[in-house]
């Protein structure tokens, strides 16, 4: 009988044994212990042009990781890749320099019959642009121009400077339509390299393109002390009706055309905005000249854009591009506020704000003779301070008015000097008001 009973518990061990199995292998784990129940987290660990590295926080419950990936915020996620479990970061190689792309991994176990995943909290990053050609030209003592080529797809631009024996310094960060920098705030007799570095921007970060730099440049020594005094008055008005009859007076001095509208394209193939006024102020110019008479006279502007039309355009529309027909409602409008009393004085008071300034960057290059400004602030209001710096080069010193008109006679092709007419105009002009 003892043995009977020895072999009966040892049966009834046998049976709970394979039952403990039994219950392992086919019930599922609990809720608390399941894989669902915990989160990994994505981390953008490197960049590169065309690679990006991501990494995650591991799991002890993982039997291993799903990576996937995306190209929009708009679209799915996309299987990637499945990694083991002591994998903690996959580099995602071949794809475009300048573009963002958003990761994510989960974990997965197999719990019962099938694999269970976890939460996930996903990256975004991008990749970094391509380095760009930088030029740097000192114009002046006081000023150096700065140029690159574009990135297509970058976010912006970084741009730096370093004076010889010293760090890198930040001088500016642009938005992605600029190609062009002029730097103010240089010394006199310094060399100085530039660094422009295109970057993508994915979240808050700003993934950036490695330096290339510029070659060495020099800033010139300061030039003598001005013996002439900034434009007067009676000067400002003299410019102001020399660059008013030139633009839109046929030539007439003292004439003009406050109402001036003119459609893109219609001067220049280059030129795809608007032009309105009687200085012609184009693209973002023409939008200066809209807020300043929403600004200055709301009444006016209710008047004659009660539904707020053309502000709405002012305020959302990228100028550099905006375009109307004339026969259009918006520009209608844009005439009939150009063209009003309050319209006038505000055209005024641009066109006087602008020969301050212009005058000013002028001067900065050792131009004091005030009819030497007066044709140079014509030049920059034609063809751009581009055009300033191309005709000085030209101009036999020392430079005067007569010196400068001579040098525009050389300046062919499509340059500001291939309009005779108007250069004529403004040569006469300034010998006989600028005083």
């Amino acid at each position: 009988m003892q043995k009977v009973g020895r072999r009966i518990i040892v049966f009834f061990m046998a049976v709970l044994a394979m039952l403990a199995v039994t219950f392992e292998s086919e019930v599922p784990v609990s809720a608390a212990a399941s894989v669902k129940n915990i989160s990994v987290k994505a981390n953008i660990q490197a960049s590169s042009t065309n690679a990006l590295r991501i990494s995650w926080n591991r799991s002890s419950m993982a039997n291993g990781y799903v990576i996937y990936r995306r190209e929009s915020l708009k679209k799915p996620f996309k299987r990637l890749k499945v990694v083991n479990k002591n994998a903690a970061s996959y580099l995602d190689r071949n794809l475009t320099s300048s573009k963002p792309y958003q990761y994510a991994v989960r974990a997965y176990r197999k719990e019962g019959k099938k694999n269970v995943y976890s939460k996930y909290v996903p990256a975004l990053g991008a990749t970094r642009p391509q380095q760009t050609t930088v030029k740097a030209k000192a114009v002046s003592s006081s000023r150096v121009d700065v140029s690159w080529n574009k990135n297509l797809r970058s976010s912006g631009y970084c741009i730096y400077r370093r004076a010889t024996g010293e760090k890198w310094v930040l001088v500016a960060d642009l938005a992605s339509r600029n190609s062009s920098y002029s730097d103010q705030k240089v010394k006199a007799d310094t060399k100085y390299v530039y660094a422009v570095r295109p970057y993508k921007k994915a979240g808050n970060v700003k993934y950036m393109a490695s330096f290339k730099q510029s070659s060495l440049i020099h800033t010139p020594e300061n030039v003598s002390g001005s013996t002439y005094p900034v434009f007067n008055q009676t000067q400002k008005d003299v410019m102001k009706k020399i660059l008013y009859a030139v633009e839109t007076g046929g030539q007439v001095y003292g004439r003009q055309d406050y109402k001036d509208f003119t459609e893109a394209y219609t001067n220049s193939g280059a030129e795809h905005s608007i032009t309105i006024g009687a200085g012609q102020w184009y693209a973002t110019e023409a939008q200066r000249l809209l807020k300043l008479i929403h600004t200055k006279y709301p009444a006016t502007w209710k008047k004659y854009d009660p539904k707020n039309y053309v502000w709405n355009d002012v305020v959302n529309k990228n100028w550099s591009t905006y375009k109307l027909s004339e026969n259009s409602g918006r520009a209608k409008i844009i005439v009939k506020l150009i063209g009003s009393p309050d319209g006038i004085k505000c055209q005024d008071q641009l066109m006087y704000e602008q020969i301050d300034e212009i005058q000013k960057e002028i001067r900065k290059l050792g131009i004091t003779e005030p009819k030497a400004v007066g044709m140079f602030i014509n030049i920059r209001h034609q063809g751009g301070y581009g055009a300033v710096t191309r005709v000085l080069n030209k101009t036999k010193r020392p430079v005067t008015l007569d010196n400068i008109y001579k040098a525009l006679q050389t300046d062919t092709g499509n340059q500001v000097g291939a309009y005779k007419s108007r250069q004529k105009c403004v040569y006469t002009w300034l010998k006989t008001y600028m005083k």
